[in-house]
């Protein structure tokens, strides 16, 4: 690791782990399907925030503990504030909302690939989190589920503005109102995921895919994410500046030069990327 690297925050209901350049975020509340309860929320935009800022890593691999990805909002915490009239159930998922996205903000900054290992239900606000993942493979056990209309609350965790960006707007309407549980192979025809693999095959398969996308040119992968991302937002002006100052700056990597040279010597398949 290189002195960019900080000492990992401390954390109770996930777990990360670091081996060389890739690392692994662990969703680690498995009693409860690694649902979202106050404590986590508040941990997500800690943990992204470090991975975005400090973390020395060229990709990051995100799954669930026990026998699901993310079940969503732990629905325990809403049944207390429904049952107990001293619980302002209102404000506190207002906020606790603000903290999630703002989370989801900090996802989106990291500049290495992240994938998502999706390793069993994946709903709600889970299902939020690995589509703003850039990678998702899915085990044949798992299912996906949009999942907020069954209990008639308002969608959250940027479900809202992935879910169009994946399968276009109106297919994104009709999957939220008609909330199917998508089965792993459903989920693969609808594009919402790009694999389909055993179980057992899952972990070593996000491994794998983490090592060869951990290969490329950091700053190619950070303008990648950056222009794709915010290609939406934009103008083609806007947008084409922004095009315009990456490649610029690239020519100022000293990737693109060895890079460039090897090519030129008909030896490409030599280039190492080194993030300088």
């Amino acid at each position: 690791m290189s002195p960019k690297a900080a000492t990992p925050p401390a954390l109770n209901t996930m777990r990360l782990e670091i081996e060389g350049e890739i690392g692994t975020l662990l969703l680690n509340r498995p009693e409860s399907f690694n649902a979202m309860n106050p404590e986590m929320i508040f941990e997500l935009p800690t943990v992204f925030s470090w991975l975005a800022d400090c973390a020395d890593l060229r990709a990051l691999i995100i799954t669930g503990a026990g026998a699901a990805f993310c079940a969503g909002g732990d629905i325990n915490w809403f049944k207390k504030g429904i049952e107990e009239p001293d619980v302002d159930i209102v404000a506190g998922v207002r906020a606790g909302a603000e903290t999630l996205h703002q989370g989801m903000i900090d996802m989106q900054r990291i500049p290495y690939p992240v994938i998502a290992a999706i390793n069993g239900p994946a709903a709600g606000a889970g299902l939020s989190l690995a589509l703003a993942c850039d990678i998702r493979i899915c085990s044949e056990d798992a299912f996906l589920a949009c999942a907020y209309g069954r209990i008639g609350a308002s969608p959250d965790g940027g479900m809202t503005y992935f879910l169009p960006r994946v399968v276009g707007p109106a297919r994104a309407v009709e999957l939220l109102l008609n909330d199917p549980n998508l089965t792993a192979q459903a989920a693969l025809e609808e594009k919402l995921v790009s694999e389909v693999v055993p179980g057992n095959e899952l972990m070593g398969r996000a491994q794998a895919k983490a090592e060869k996308l951990a290969a490329k040119s950091p700053h190619y992968v950070k303008m990648v994410k950056q222009l794709v991302h915010g290609s939406l937002d934009h103008t083609i002006a806007e947008h084409l500046q922004l095009e315009r100052h990456g490649i610029a700056e690239s020519m100022g990597t000293e990737d693109l030069r060895q890079a460039v040279a090897a090519f030129l010597e008909g030896r490409s398949s030599e280039v190492v990327f080194e993030g300088r």
